[in-house]
């Protein structure tokens, strides 16, 4: 089970020795062992890159409906991995705890909270993403710094691929984890790189998603550093914008350049496209200052193409 679809469904690369060697490779592992041999061969003999391979399977997103039959409804969705953890996460969190004479089944709990959670934002009582439920990711310092592209792993086990972990650094919690060998040095404390008052300021400049007729508000969007932090970009207002889930994955596009800052913002599109970016709110403390020149930004394919000096190509936002 654990090789099913790396056996019936590999890379292009792959010829049938690869499969042979594979599973002759995995024998005597226990299943996640066998699992993770897999998933690290299909990365081996990917004919796509990592970022590729992400747009693919996020082009595959879907939700859908069945006709009702018998008064019910069968509602199938298909997500990313990490989208699905975060689904499962926000529905089993406000399902709550399991109590000791629930009779419910976990599967009737989990349609319970999916329906707490409509009915909450149908009230207007959804307030956004600024709290929601964690995940939990392990990653390492190196992959965080572009100079390795190990992946990361959420507390299910699931893989992440390098490039989106240093995505989500950008606006999550990094809590400090230092070890020699299989040691804990120590622990550090938690922080988040675009303060409670930045995001009290981007709410009142930018209000809601930047991109040109989006009408997302400020509590569901994210935070995005203009030029990547690993780039060398601050966590600046003039270098910060928001976007949504969906423009905010446009931006990192390849081959995305983004002209001017956070006051006077274009975005160029691989295609040459130019789409503007103005503020939804613009205030007089905002708009009056003197724009200086703005140094060329390196474009969105950069970041997963040719990389800086001294970094592997995969540096990722």
């Amino acid at each position: 089970a654990a090789l099913h679809d790396a056996v019936t469904n590999p890379p292009e690369n792959a010829s049938d020795d690869d499969v042979d060697e594979l599973i002759e490779t995995v024998k005597g592992a226990d299943p996640r062992e066998a699992k993770d041999a897999a998933n690290r061969w299909r990365e081996i003999h990917a004919a796509e890159t990592e970022e590729q391979a992400e747009e693919r399977r996020y082009q595959k997103r879907s939700f859908r409906m069945t006709a009702p039959c018998d008064g019910l409804v069968t509602i199938n969705a298909t997500l990313p991995t990490l989208e699905a953890r975060q689904v499962y996460a926000s529905v089993n969190h406000i399902a709550g705890e399991q109590s000791k004479n629930d009779t419910r089944t976990n599967e009737q709990r989990l349609a319970d909270g999916l329906i707490q959670l409509a009915t909450a934002y149908a009230k207007g009582q959804v307030n956004g993403g600024r709290e929601n439920p964690n995940l939990l990711i392990t990653f390492s310092v190196e992959s965080l710094l572009g100079d390795s592209n190990e992946p990361g792993v959420t507390s299910w086990g699931d893989r992440i691929p390098a490039h989106i972990v240093r995505r989500m650094a950008e606006h999550a919690n990094l809590q400090r984890l230092l070890t020699t060998g299989t040691h804990v040095l120590d622990l550090g404390r938690s922080e988040r790189y675009a303060t409670f008052h930045q995001y009290t300021a981007l709410v009142a400049r930018d209000g809601g998603c930047r991109w040109d007729g989006c009408r997302i508000p400020p509590a569901w969007c994210e935070i995005d550093h203009l030029t990547d932090w690993i780039l060398g970009g601050a966590t600046d207002l003039d270098e910060l914008v928001m976007w949504c889930s969906h423009h905010h994955h446009e931006k990192h596009r390849p081959g995305v350049k983004v002209i001017g800052n956070a006051h006077n913002l274009q975005l160029q599109l691989a295609d040459g496209t130019i789409i503007n970016c103005p503020p939804k709110t613009v205030s007089r403390n905002f708009s009056s200052r003197e724009q200086p020149d703005q140094p060329e930004r390196p474009e969105q394919g950069d970041l997963f193409g040719d990389g800086p000096p001294g970094r592997t190509s995969q540096a990722a936002a």
